[in-house]
Order: C-alpha cells, then sequence, then structure tokens
C-alpha cells in the first residue's frame, strides 16, 4: 500500500530544467546564514541592489538558524570587566597561537554593537520579561543574563532562535531580492578563465530545476566552511554533531575549485 501511494504522488514544483535565468545585481552574496544576511544588510544600506543566494530557507538557515544560546564575544557590554584586548589575548592563548588574532579583536570590539543592532531588529537579548530576577547571572539594572563566567561577565546568554528571523526580516526590508531553495555551484569568472577576476556566480534551483545565472559587480561568499568535520588529529577526522548536518563546506569547495582548478 505504502509503494502504490509512492508511486502516485507528483513532485509538487514546476520542473524547469530547460529554463534559464539571469540576475544582475551590484552586489551578489552567496549563503544565507547569520554572515550572509549581514553582509546584505550592510551592502544594503550603502544603497547597493543586493541578491542573496541560500540552497535552504533564510529565515531558518546556516549555524544560526537553529537559534544560539549565548552571544560569546561582548566584552564591551556595560557589564563586562575585562577589555576587547583581554579577551583576544585568551582566545589566542587558548588555541596556542593558533588562530586569527586580528579576527578575534574585530570579534571582541564590536560583538556587543552587533548584539544591539540585533535587538533592535527585534532579536530577543535581554530578560525583559523578568522571569529570571534575582537570579545570580543576571544585571537587574541592564536585564542581561549572563552565561559561564558571572565574574567577568563577558559571554551574554540570548534568545537566538529570535535571530535569524529578525535578520531575515530586515533583508527583505531593505529590499535585498533573496533567492531561496537556489545552491550556487561555481564562480563565474571574467572572460571565464580559472582565477581570472569573479564577475558572479551560477546556481541551479533545488525544486524546480531551474539554472540560475547571478552577474555582480562584487561578489561575497559566506558559504559555509567544512565546519561539520573537526581534526581531533591528521589522521582522525570526526564529525561534530553541534553544528547542523548543512554545514558541509560548500564555500570551501567552490573557492578551493576557484584557485586550483
Amino acid at each position: 500500500m505504502n509503494n502504490q501511494l509512492f508511486n502516485t504522488l507528483e513532485w509538487p514544483y514546476p520542473l524547469n530544467w530547460d529554463k534559464e535565468k539571469e540576475v544582475n545585481v551590484d552586489v551578489l552574496i552567496l549563503g544565507g546564514g547569520i554572515a550572509g544576511c549581514w553582509a546584505a544588510i550592510a551592502a544594503s544600506k550603502k544603497g547597493a541592489k543586493v541578491a542573496l543566494v541560500e540552497k535552504g530557507a533564510t529565515i531558518r538557515s546556516g549555524a544560526g538558524g537553529s537559534g544560539c544560546d549565548h552571544w560569546e564575544s561582548a566584552a564591551t557590554n556595560p557589564c563586562s570587566r575585562i577589555t576587547p584586548e583581554e579577551l583576544t589575548q585568551a582566545m589566542m592563548e587558548d588555541h596556542n597561537g593558533f588562530n586569527n588574532g586580528i579576527s578575534h579583536y574585530i570579534e571582541c570590539r564590536e560583538g556587543y554593537d552587533r548584539l544591539l543592532d540585533l535587538e533592535k531588529m527585534g532579536g530577543k537579548i535581554r530578560d525583559t520579561e523578568d522571569k529570571f530576577r534575582g537570579a545570580e547571572f543576571r544585571d537587574e539594572k541592564t536585564k542581561f543574563l549572563f552565561a559561564y563566567d558571572y565574574e567577568n561577565k563577558f559571554t551574554l546568554r540570548v534568545w537566538g532562535t529570535t535571530f535569524k528571523p529578525a535578520i531575515h526580516k530586515e533583508c527583505k526590508r531593505l529590499g535585498v531580492k533573496i533567492y531561496d531553495r537556489t545552491m550556487a555551484t561555481c564562480l563565474l569568472t571574467e572572460g571565464g578563465k580559472q582565477g581570472a577576476k569573479v564577475v558572479g556566480a551560477a546556481g541551479i534551483n533545488g525544486r524546480t530545476g531551474e539554472f540560475v545565472i547571478f552577474k555582480a559587480k562584487a561578489t561575497v561568499l559566506c558559504l559555509s566552511r567544512p565546519i561539520r568535520v573537526w581534526l581531533f588529529s591528521p589522521g582522525l577526522p570526526g564529525i561534530s554533531e553541534f553544528r547542523p548536518p548543512q554545514c558541509t563546506g560548500d564555500g570551501h569547495t567552490i573557492e578551493h575549485a576557484y584557485q586550483v582548478l
């Protein structure tokens, strides 16, 4: 009976394998996670015509789609007892120096500001309902909740499930053209030459099969890196279950192909 039911089901989307669409924009963002959406928002606020390409549904895609529970690099929040410089140094020492100190410093210096931006967009970052009033990890004045280090207070406990919907709404408000369910498959280069200037990308709609050519003055690669693969040692790679399965390294693959092939 199940086989009969399966055989009678029809694909619910139109099949457009023979169709091709061309999109022309100022800035093309590949990847609709938090980084991609933020890049789209920044470019749009500068007046650029922006297209964002996401293989899933931007409103819930990426590592932030399921919602983070804390915001680690908020060293400049009003309750913090350490500086961005001190937190950056601790991060570097924690990895024995094998880390990017510049990116960590920017993260520690600006992380709290970005959190306030998220709050303006509709993300929830403080205990406004006073559910945790009087708790050891709560600041009564700001209503912030803290995680892990209750003394230095640089990590905020947040309602991360509100973040992606809020960012998605902001992208729509700013006029970012979002292409959901569209898988970016390769970068387009000037003259079709490997390693030449990137002038866009090509992709395919995972539901309809429609081929899409994106042409842009600037292309920003925000596709997932191989974040699910953790190297415990060079000979013992493992799969991280802390990250969603859609983080499979698309960006790493496309960038590698662009540089090597």
